[in-house]
């Protein structure tokens, strides 16, 4: 058995026995059984046919970078993720670049399964929307001998360079807004607090509240930990508080559309009894039966700086190794004036 273009560890994992276990065969040197040694010469056989045929035409092709993005039910169809891969993808095109899309399960999240990818695609860079699950591995990430930008955190992930939106001013932009319309009584409806993006926003909302005179401490918090959750909590606690909020930021647009739904069959009126201010991935709000008031996060300009920083990497270019964006707000319908 000869390897070609695979190493004892590819062939080890495939077969699911120790390096040791193949380097012993592979020499002749071994009193392994003969279904053991079978096993490995499938493996052997299974990658060498993976391999793609090189064809002399290689030089001509586009260079490839992977974006490695965490699956879960229905992830492309979040307003943020599709936006991020859509400007992902067209701005390598317009680059000349192609890319391999790579869907992880926190199951399949190894750094030998990123690296054989890495290989097998001859993958020039990596771009990861996202990092959160892949802190991980992140010391591991950025000892790869190809660039790696992450996308979404800025925190102390290992990693050299990264693009990401400023949380905390999005959470001060939020406060400020709903300050200066008058309102002094504070809900905060957020995702888990163990994502790094989503605390920034409500750290940034309770210091400018704090700032402003206003009670941080005071300010209702109610924290979900998956995008499936129910709303009624958040509902049936507004229902039952003697003086509720008059005004609700949500840190997340599709837990604003469940609010905006679960307020409707609660009977409560948006702006008149409840005034909602929203972070949002896209444009989505605007169009609800009262246009929502949002704090926009530049999620398309989050992806094409990406690939450019990623790309002017591979092409040896010095570039800055954080890029921070700002968010922008835009005021609607849905927050109205406390007198």
């Amino acid at each position: 058995m000869i390897l070609e273009h695979t190493t004892i560890k590819e062939v080890a994992n495939r077969a699911r026995v120790s390096t040791a276990t193949v380097s012993r065969i592979l020499s002749g040197k071994h009193c392994h059984r003969s279904a053991t040694v079978e096993i490995v010469r499938r493996a052997i056989e299974e990658l060498r046919s993976a391999r793609p045929v090189l064809t002399g035409l290689e030089s001509t092709m586009p260079e490839s970078v992977g974006v490695v993005m965490f699956a879960y039910r229905d992830f492309l169809n979040s307003s943020y993720n599709a936006t991020l891969a859509t400007a992902i993808m067209e701005t390598l095109a317009a680059e000349d670049f192609s890319a391999q899309f790579i869907a992880l399960s926190p199951r399949s999240l190894s750094i030998d399964y990123i690296e054989f990818l890495v290989r097998e695609h001859r993958l020039k860079g990596l771009l990861i929307p996202e990092f959160e699950m892949l802190y991980a591995v992140s010391e591991q990430l950025a000892k790869l001998p190809i660039p790696v930008v992450c996308i979404g955190n800025l925190a102390e992930t290992g990693l050299r360079y990264s693009v990401c939106v400023d949380n905390v001013s999005a959470g001060r932009d939020a406060a400020n807004y709903l300050w200066s319309q008058g309102h002094r009584r504070f809900g905060i409806v957020t995702m888990s607090r163990n994502d790094i993006c989503q605390a920034q926003r409500v750290a940034g909302f309770l210091e400018t509240i704090r700032e402003l005179g206003g009670a941080p401490d005071r300010v209702m918090i109610h924290e979900y930990r998956s995008l499936n959750d129910s709303i009624s909590g958040v509902i049936s606690a507004l229902l039952n508080m003697p003086e509720r909020p008059t005004a609700l930021f949500s840190t997340n647009s599709l837990m604003t559309q469940k609010l905006i739904a679960g307020a409707a069959e609660a009977g409560i009126r948006i702006p008149e009894e409840l005034s909602l201010l929203s972070l949002e991935e896209n444009s989505e709000l605007l169009y609800m039966s009262v246009p929502i008031s949002v704090i926009r996060q530049p999620t398309r300009e989050l992806g094409e700086t990406a690939v450019q920083m990623l790309i002017n990497l591979i092409r040896g270019l010095t570039v800055p190794e954080h890029e921070v964006l700002n968010c922008s707000q835009l005021a609607r319908a849905s927050v109205a004036q406390q007198n």
